[in-house]
């Protein structure tokens, strides 16, 4: 079973001029990846991690990568 860890946080983006109802934290969790499974059924996972106040949906949920340095 491959693995790879990265940090995964949410963008709030329901009202972009109001950013005190839920702030995003500064300090992105680790999430542990499974290449074995589907993103698709790995969402459920990250949003419980990360407390998000968005509805997880299937075809409007994005992913976006960089390299990060620890």
């Amino acid at each position: 079973m491959a693995t790879f860890v990265c940090r995964v946080q949410f963008l709030d983006d329901t009202d972009p001029f109001n950013s005190t109802n839920f702030p995003e934290p500064t300090r992105p969790p680790l999430y542990t990846f499974r290449e074995d499974i589907p993103l698709i059924n790995q969402l459920a996972g990250i949003h419980r991690l990360l407390k998000a106040p968005h509805k997880v949906l299937p075809h409007s949920a994005a992913l976006r990568t960089s390299r990060i340095r620890f």
